[in-house]
């Protein structure tokens, strides 16, 4: 039975690369999305326990990661801070060689005021690469989570690249679903740890319902793919006094 299932598999794999343009296919390209979510976290856990969570919570499912615990003095503060993004070559005279492509993929979240920030790498060889920062900022009521994510998907390349990428997908799924079970995953490695109260402050994309109150699972789940843009939509032009709307 196992050998008749990989048997069709690996026809739908041939049948799907044979079908693609090879002219479109061969072409080396990658297309790069960036993402954010803000979590809070209501409780009274210390803040050497809460980094020790996050950690565990994000190893299963990264490539690597490298950790830094700054020194933040005083109490906590009435409200938690907040990522800036920062360009690394702005105002340098290297700026002009950098494409706007580029751009994107070399873009820092600065976490001021966090007391654990996260570079992660979770890479699926010829398929995606994504990089994640994450920054936990204490307050009074207990942390906010800040993830900042940039996600490169590789594109066409030779047969050998494709069918790398075909058989990963068959394996582990589409690339996109598992974005969101890397970062849901932390949430709710969090939660069911520490019991904390878990509130989606805000994202771009935005997550739907609550999903960080299911159980970790070893595929994405039909919650982890749920999202909506929430980006601002242009409104259009504003019509001239006096004059109607097409169809009024």
């Amino acid at each position: 039975m196992k050998t008749r299932i990989s048997t069709v598999a690996l026809a739908g794999i041939a049948a799907a690369i044979a079908i693609t343009p090879i002219a479109a296919a061969a072409q080396d390209s990658s297309r790069t999305t960036e993402l954010y979510h803000i979590f809070d976290f209501k409780t009274a856990v210390k803040r050497g326990e809460m980094i020790r969570i996050l950690q565990d919570g994000i190893n299963p499912n990264i490539s690597k990661s490298n950790t830094v615990t700054p020194i933040v003095m005083g109490p906590a503060p009435e409200t938690p801070g907040r990522f800036t993004l920062v360009n690394p070559f702005e105002n340098s005279p290297y700026a002009g060689f950098i494409s706007t492509s580029q751009l994107s993929t070399i873009k820092q979240a600065r976490c001021d005021g966090a007391v654990w920030i996260s570079s992660a790498v979770r890479k699926v060889r010829g398929s995606q690469q994504l990089m994640i920062t994450m920054c936990l900022f204490p307050y009074v009521q207990g942390y906010q989570l800040d993830v900042y994510a940039i996600d490169i998907k590789e594109k066409g390349g030779g047969l050998d690249a494709r069918l790398g990428r075909a058989l990963g997908q068959a394996i582990v799924g589409n690339s996109d679903n598992w974005t969101n079970k890397t970062i849901l995953d932390v949430v709710r490695y969090v939660r069911s740890t520490t019991g904390a109260t878990v509130t989606y402050v805000e994202g771009q994309p935005e997550f739907t319902g609550t999903p960080w109150e299911d159980g970790i699972q070893l595929a994405p789940s039909a919650a982890d793919k749920k999202t909506v843009d929430t980006a601002p939509a242009p409104t259009g032009p504003t019509p001239a006094a006096g004059n109607k709307e097409p169809g009024q």
